[in-house]
Protein backbone atom coordinates (compact mmCIF):
# COMPACT_ATOMS: atom_id res chain seq x y z
CA UNK A 1 0.00 0.00 0.00
CA UNK A 2 1.28 2.76 -1.10
CA UNK A 3 1.37 6.36 1.22
CA UNK A 4 -1.41 8.86 0.87
CA UNK A 5 1.04 12.26 1.84
CA UNK A 6 4.87 12.29 1.32
CA UNK A 7 6.98 12.92 4.13
CA UNK A 8 6.23 16.16 5.75
CA UNK A 9 8.40 19.19 5.37
CA UNK A 10 7.86 22.97 6.05
CA UNK A 11 8.69 23.43 2.17
CA UNK A 12 5.06 22.18 1.66
CA UNK A 13 4.00 26.08 2.81
CA UNK A 14 4.22 28.61 -0.27
CA UNK A 15 5.31 31.12 2.42
CA UNK A 16 8.42 28.87 3.52
CA UNK A 17 11.58 29.57 1.00
CA UNK A 18 12.87 26.23 0.45
CA UNK A 19 12.42 24.16 -2.23
CA UNK A 20 9.83 21.23 -2.62
CA UNK A 21 10.41 19.16 -5.71
CA UNK A 22 13.86 18.49 -7.37
CA UNK A 23 13.55 17.69 -10.99
CA UNK A 24 16.98 15.05 -11.78
CA UNK A 25 17.98 14.70 -14.91
CA UNK A 26 20.79 12.13 -14.38
CA UNK A 27 22.27 11.43 -18.02
CA UNK A 28 21.99 13.02 -21.07
CA UNK A 29 22.28 9.55 -22.65
CA UNK A 30 19.19 7.79 -24.17
CA UNK A 31 18.55 4.69 -26.22
CA UNK A 32 16.05 6.59 -28.57
CA UNK A 33 16.03 9.25 -30.71
CA UNK A 34 12.29 10.61 -30.62
CA UNK A 35 12.19 13.05 -33.40
CA UNK A 36 10.68 15.80 -30.79
CA UNK A 37 13.13 15.76 -27.67
CA UNK A 38 14.30 18.94 -27.20
CA UNK A 39 17.26 17.56 -25.00
CA UNK A 40 21.16 17.09 -25.57
CA UNK A 41 21.21 13.49 -25.45
CA UNK A 42 23.77 12.83 -28.10
CA UNK A 43 26.29 15.50 -27.71
CA UNK A 44 26.86 15.11 -23.81
CA UNK A 45 27.98 12.05 -21.63
CA UNK A 46 29.10 13.41 -18.63
CA UNK A 47 26.97 12.59 -15.48
CA UNK A 48 27.51 12.18 -11.96
CA UNK A 49 29.09 9.58 -9.81
CA UNK A 50 26.68 7.40 -7.09
CA UNK A 51 28.71 8.89 -4.61
CA UNK A 52 28.46 12.42 -5.73
CA UNK A 53 24.54 12.36 -6.57
CA UNK A 54 24.40 10.90 -3.36
CA UNK A 55 25.68 13.71 -1.75
CA UNK A 56 23.98 16.18 -3.49
CA UNK A 57 20.57 14.40 -2.78
CA UNK A 58 21.48 14.90 0.76
CA UNK A 59 22.09 18.53 0.82
CA UNK A 60 18.51 19.03 -0.69
CA UNK A 61 16.84 16.52 1.66
CA UNK A 62 18.30 18.81 3.97
CA UNK A 63 16.72 21.90 2.54
CA UNK A 64 13.28 20.53 2.64
CA UNK A 65 13.32 18.76 -0.94
CA UNK A 66 11.11 15.94 -0.56
CA UNK A 67 9.63 14.89 -3.87
CA UNK A 68 11.71 13.88 -6.07
CA UNK A 69 11.87 13.13 -10.05
CA UNK A 70 14.53 11.24 -11.80
CA UNK A 71 14.63 11.81 -15.35
CA UNK A 72 17.00 12.10 -18.41
CA UNK A 73 17.72 11.49 -21.31
CA UNK A 74 17.02 7.59 -20.19
CA UNK A 75 16.96 7.76 -16.49
CA UNK A 76 17.85 3.37 -16.45
CA UNK A 77 20.56 4.25 -18.16
CA UNK A 78 22.66 5.37 -15.26
CA UNK A 79 25.06 3.02 -13.91
CA UNK A 80 23.75 2.86 -10.44
CA UNK A 81 20.43 3.73 -11.08
CA UNK A 82 18.80 1.10 -8.64
CA UNK A 83 21.41 2.16 -5.71
CA UNK A 84 20.13 6.03 -6.17
CA UNK A 85 16.54 4.69 -6.06
CA UNK A 86 17.00 2.92 -2.92
CA UNK A 87 19.21 5.40 -0.92
CA UNK A 88 16.87 8.27 -2.54
CA UNK A 89 13.74 6.62 -0.55
CA UNK A 90 15.44 5.65 2.42
CA UNK A 91 16.73 9.01 2.60
CA UNK A 92 12.71 10.01 3.13
CA UNK A 93 12.35 10.94 -0.46
CA UNK A 94 8.75 10.42 -2.87
CA UNK A 95 10.35 9.55 -5.69
CA UNK A 96 8.80 8.85 -9.02
CA UNK A 97 11.12 8.16 -12.54
CA UNK A 98 10.36 9.14 -15.90
CA UNK A 99 11.54 6.44 -18.77
CA UNK A 100 11.05 4.92 -22.34
CA UNK A 101 9.79 1.90 -20.55
CA UNK A 102 12.16 -0.21 -22.44
CA UNK A 103 14.99 -1.17 -19.69
CA UNK A 104 12.37 -1.90 -17.18
CA UNK A 105 12.35 -5.69 -16.94
CA UNK A 106 16.45 -4.81 -15.77
CA UNK A 107 15.26 -2.53 -13.01
CA UNK A 108 12.16 -4.33 -11.57
CA UNK A 109 13.49 -4.73 -7.90
CA UNK A 110 14.03 -0.76 -7.34
CA UNK A 111 10.77 0.63 -9.45
CA UNK A 112 8.84 -1.20 -7.39
CA UNK A 113 9.62 1.29 -4.40
CA UNK A 114 8.48 3.96 -6.37
CA UNK A 115 5.83 6.06 -5.95
CA UNK A 116 5.38 6.17 -9.82
CA UNK A 117 6.36 5.29 -12.80
CA UNK A 118 6.02 7.31 -15.94
CA UNK A 119 6.42 5.60 -19.48
CA UNK A 120 5.82 7.82 -22.50
CA UNK A 121 3.74 6.32 -25.27
CA UNK A 122 2.34 8.47 -27.95
CA UNK A 123 0.31 5.80 -29.48
CA UNK A 124 -1.49 2.77 -28.33
CA UNK A 125 -0.58 0.91 -31.25
CA UNK A 126 3.08 0.81 -33.19
CA UNK A 127 2.09 2.93 -36.24
CA UNK A 128 1.31 5.70 -33.99
CA UNK A 129 4.50 5.46 -31.26
CA UNK A 130 7.25 4.22 -33.67
CA UNK A 131 6.78 7.45 -36.38
CA UNK A 132 8.30 9.67 -33.68
CA UNK A 133 10.33 6.89 -31.50
CA UNK A 134 11.87 4.38 -34.24
CA UNK A 135 10.67 1.14 -35.59
CA UNK A 136 10.02 -1.82 -32.74
CA UNK A 137 10.23 0.92 -29.97
CA UNK A 138 5.94 -0.04 -29.46
CA UNK A 139 6.67 -3.42 -28.73
CA UNK A 140 9.80 -2.93 -26.71
CA UNK A 141 8.06 -0.31 -24.71
CA UNK A 142 4.67 -2.49 -24.25
CA UNK A 143 6.92 -5.31 -22.60
CA UNK A 144 8.12 -2.68 -20.08
CA UNK A 145 4.66 -1.59 -18.95
CA UNK A 146 3.55 -5.19 -18.74
CA UNK A 147 6.40 -5.76 -16.40
CA UNK A 148 6.09 -2.81 -14.10
CA UNK A 149 2.29 -3.88 -14.07
CA UNK A 150 2.90 -7.19 -13.08
CA UNK A 151 5.05 -6.08 -10.10
CA UNK A 152 2.31 -3.74 -9.47
CA UNK A 153 3.83 -0.69 -9.56
CA UNK A 154 1.89 2.93 -10.03
CA UNK A 155 1.78 3.46 -14.07
CA UNK A 156 1.68 6.93 -15.52
CA UNK A 157 1.13 7.14 -19.47
CA UNK A 158 3.07 10.15 -20.86
CA UNK A 159 1.34 11.09 -24.26
CA UNK A 160 2.75 14.09 -26.23
CA UNK A 161 0.07 15.78 -28.67
CA UNK A 162 1.68 16.46 -31.98
CA UNK A 163 -0.55 16.72 -35.69
CA UNK A 164 0.44 12.86 -35.89
CA UNK A 165 -1.58 11.57 -32.74
CA UNK A 166 -4.13 14.42 -31.80
CA UNK A 167 -7.00 12.06 -31.26
CA UNK A 168 -4.79 9.56 -30.00
CA UNK A 169 -5.64 10.03 -26.34
CA UNK A 170 -8.89 8.74 -26.49
CA UNK A 171 -6.85 5.18 -27.69
CA UNK A 172 -4.46 5.70 -25.23
CA UNK A 173 -7.38 6.28 -22.48
CA UNK A 174 -8.60 2.77 -22.90
CA UNK A 175 -4.79 1.23 -22.90
CA UNK A 176 -3.96 3.48 -19.70
CA UNK A 177 -7.50 1.84 -17.93
CA UNK A 178 -6.08 -1.73 -19.02
CA UNK A 179 -3.07 -1.23 -16.70
CA UNK A 180 -4.75 0.89 -14.23
CA UNK A 181 -2.32 3.89 -14.94
CA UNK A 182 -3.03 7.46 -14.76
CA UNK A 183 -2.63 9.28 -18.72
CA UNK A 184 -0.62 12.18 -18.83
CA UNK A 185 -1.26 14.62 -21.66
CA UNK A 186 1.08 17.57 -22.68
CA UNK A 187 0.85 19.63 -25.70
CA UNK A 188 4.12 19.44 -27.84
CA UNK A 189 5.83 22.45 -26.81
CA UNK A 190 7.97 24.78 -29.18
CA UNK A 191 11.57 23.49 -29.27
CA UNK A 192 13.69 24.88 -27.16
CA UNK A 193 17.45 23.25 -27.81
CA UNK A 194 19.20 19.99 -28.61
CA UNK A 195 19.18 18.64 -32.03
CA UNK A 196 18.77 20.83 -35.10
CA UNK A 197 17.50 17.63 -37.37
CA UNK A 198 15.06 19.63 -39.05
CA UNK A 199 12.24 17.28 -38.72
CA UNK A 200 11.32 18.71 -35.52
CA UNK A 201 7.05 17.86 -35.59
CA UNK A 202 4.87 20.64 -35.60
CA UNK A 203 2.86 21.46 -32.66
CA UNK A 204 -1.64 20.97 -33.05
CA UNK A 205 -3.30 24.10 -35.06
CA UNK A 206 -4.91 26.19 -32.15
CA UNK A 207 -8.16 25.73 -33.36
CA UNK A 208 -7.92 21.65 -33.66
CA UNK A 209 -6.25 21.85 -29.76
CA UNK A 210 -8.81 23.74 -28.69
CA UNK A 211 -11.09 21.28 -29.57
CA UNK A 212 -8.83 18.24 -27.99
CA UNK A 213 -8.16 20.59 -25.07
CA UNK A 214 -12.12 20.47 -24.13
CA UNK A 215 -12.65 16.78 -24.87
CA UNK A 216 -9.97 16.04 -22.31
CA UNK A 217 -12.06 18.62 -19.35
CA UNK A 218 -14.90 16.90 -20.11
CA UNK A 219 -13.36 13.58 -19.49
CA UNK A 220 -11.37 14.56 -16.21
CA UNK A 221 -14.92 15.80 -15.41
CA UNK A 222 -16.34 11.88 -15.10
CA UNK A 223 -13.32 10.06 -15.04
CA UNK A 224 -9.80 10.12 -12.87
CA UNK A 225 -8.00 8.21 -15.27
CA UNK A 226 -6.60 12.02 -17.13
CA UNK A 227 -3.42 12.48 -14.47
CA UNK A 228 -3.34 16.81 -14.20
CA UNK A 229 -6.71 18.12 -13.39
CA UNK A 230 -9.16 20.38 -15.47
CA UNK A 231 -8.10 23.47 -14.09
CA UNK A 232 -5.31 22.85 -15.65
CA UNK A 233 -5.94 22.11 -19.34
CA UNK A 234 -8.67 24.95 -18.92
CA UNK A 235 -5.62 27.49 -18.36
CA UNK A 236 -3.92 26.18 -21.26
CA UNK A 237 -7.21 26.46 -23.28
CA UNK A 238 -7.39 29.81 -22.67
CA UNK A 239 -3.96 30.69 -23.60
CA UNK A 240 -3.83 33.98 -25.14
CA UNK A 241 -0.80 33.30 -27.64
CA UNK A 242 -0.13 29.53 -28.88
CA UNK A 243 2.54 30.54 -31.06
CA UNK A 244 4.62 30.86 -27.46
CA UNK A 245 5.16 29.02 -24.63
CA UNK A 246 5.39 31.68 -22.20
CA UNK A 247 4.44 34.92 -21.26
CA UNK A 248 6.09 37.96 -19.35
CA UNK A 249 3.00 38.34 -17.69
CA UNK A 250 1.26 36.47 -15.69
CA UNK A 251 -2.04 35.55 -17.52
CA UNK A 252 -5.52 35.54 -16.08
CA UNK A 253 -6.27 32.65 -13.90
CA UNK A 254 -2.32 31.42 -13.59
CA UNK A 255 -0.88 30.33 -10.20
CA UNK A 256 2.04 32.59 -9.48
CA UNK A 257 5.20 30.57 -10.78
CA UNK A 258 7.32 29.08 -7.82
CA UNK A 259 10.45 27.82 -10.20
CA UNK A 260 13.42 28.42 -8.50
CA UNK A 261 11.56 28.39 -5.77
CA UNK A 262 9.45 25.52 -4.82
CA UNK A 263 10.31 23.63 -7.50
CA UNK A 264 13.55 23.48 -9.01
CA UNK A 265 15.61 21.40 -12.15
CA UNK A 266 19.49 19.58 -11.65
CA UNK A 267 21.00 18.31 -14.48
CA UNK A 268 23.59 15.60 -15.31
CA UNK A 269 26.50 17.57 -14.92
CA UNK A 270 25.06 19.19 -10.78
CA UNK A 271 23.79 22.30 -12.58
CA UNK A 272 20.98 24.12 -11.04
CA UNK A 273 18.11 25.64 -13.26
CA UNK A 274 14.62 27.58 -12.28
CA UNK A 275 13.18 24.74 -14.46
CA UNK A 276 13.51 22.45 -17.30
CA UNK A 277 12.51 25.06 -19.75
CA UNK A 278 15.85 27.06 -19.25
CA UNK A 279 18.01 24.45 -18.27
CA UNK A 280 20.93 24.80 -20.59
CA UNK A 281 20.83 28.42 -21.03
CA UNK A 282 24.30 28.58 -19.09
CA UNK A 283 22.45 30.41 -16.47
CA UNK A 284 22.47 27.46 -13.82
CA UNK A 285 24.38 27.42 -10.61
CA UNK A 286 26.83 24.51 -10.25
CA UNK A 287 26.19 23.05 -6.88
CA UNK A 288 29.65 21.27 -6.54
CA UNK A 289 31.22 24.03 -6.60
CA UNK A 290 28.74 26.29 -4.57
CA UNK A 291 26.82 23.43 -2.57
CA UNK A 292 23.22 22.86 -3.24
CA UNK A 293 22.26 25.50 -1.05
CA UNK A 294 23.89 28.18 -2.21
CA UNK A 295 23.03 27.12 -5.47
CA UNK A 296 19.40 27.63 -4.45
CA UNK A 297 19.83 30.88 -2.99
CA UNK A 298 21.74 32.86 -5.87
CA UNK A 299 19.69 30.68 -8.61
CA UNK A 300 18.57 33.63 -11.16
CA UNK A 301 14.89 33.60 -11.43
CA UNK A 302 13.37 32.71 -14.81
CA UNK A 303 11.88 36.13 -16.63
CA UNK A 304 8.61 34.69 -17.59
CA UNK A 305 5.55 34.53 -14.98
CA UNK A 306 3.50 32.04 -17.42
CA UNK A 307 3.59 29.05 -19.37
CA UNK A 308 1.52 26.52 -20.82
CA UNK A 309 3.74 23.10 -19.63
CA UNK A 310 0.93 21.35 -18.49
CA UNK A 311 3.33 20.00 -15.31
CA UNK A 312 4.46 23.50 -14.45
CA UNK A 313 1.01 24.06 -14.68
CA UNK A 314 0.03 21.73 -12.33
CA UNK A 315 2.99 21.98 -9.92
CA UNK A 316 2.28 25.81 -9.31
CA UNK A 317 -1.02 25.47 -8.57
CA UNK A 318 -1.29 23.02 -5.91
CA UNK A 319 1.84 24.75 -4.28
CA UNK A 320 -0.06 27.41 -4.65
CA UNK A 321 -2.83 25.71 -2.47
CA UNK A 322 -5.66 25.72 -5.18
CA UNK A 323 -8.48 24.06 -4.05
CA UNK A 324 -8.81 21.84 -7.42
CA UNK A 325 -5.74 20.72 -7.64
CA UNK A 326 -5.29 19.98 -4.10
CA UNK A 327 -8.50 17.73 -4.55
CA UNK A 328 -6.87 16.51 -7.91
CA UNK A 329 -4.29 15.24 -6.10
CA UNK A 330 -5.53 13.55 -3.31
CA UNK A 331 -8.02 11.79 -5.17
CA UNK A 332 -5.49 10.32 -7.28
CA UNK A 333 -3.41 9.93 -4.39
CA UNK A 334 -5.79 7.79 -2.66
CA UNK A 335 -6.71 5.52 -4.84
CA UNK A 336 -3.68 4.62 -5.22
CA UNK A 337 -2.36 4.21 -1.55
CA UNK A 338 -5.79 1.38 -1.90
CA UNK A 339 -3.93 -0.84 -4.78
Amino acid sequence: MKKLIPKFSLSLFPFVKKPLILLYNLTQRCNLRCDYCFGQYYTQSEELPLEQSKDLLSQFYALGVRRLGLGGGEPLLYKDIDQLIEFAIKKGFDVGLNSNGILVPDHLPALKRLSNLSISIDGANAEIHDCYRGKGSFAKTMLGIEAAFKEHIPLHFCCTLTQKNQEEWLELLVLAKKYQAKLQISPLYHQISGQESGVFPKPIEPGKLKKVLREIIREKKSDNTVFFSDQTYQLILDWPNYAQDYSANRESGHPVCLAGKKIITLDSQGNLFPCLRVSGSGKGRNCLDLGALKAYETLELPACKSCKWACYIEYNSLLNLSFGSIKNFLVLRSKRALN
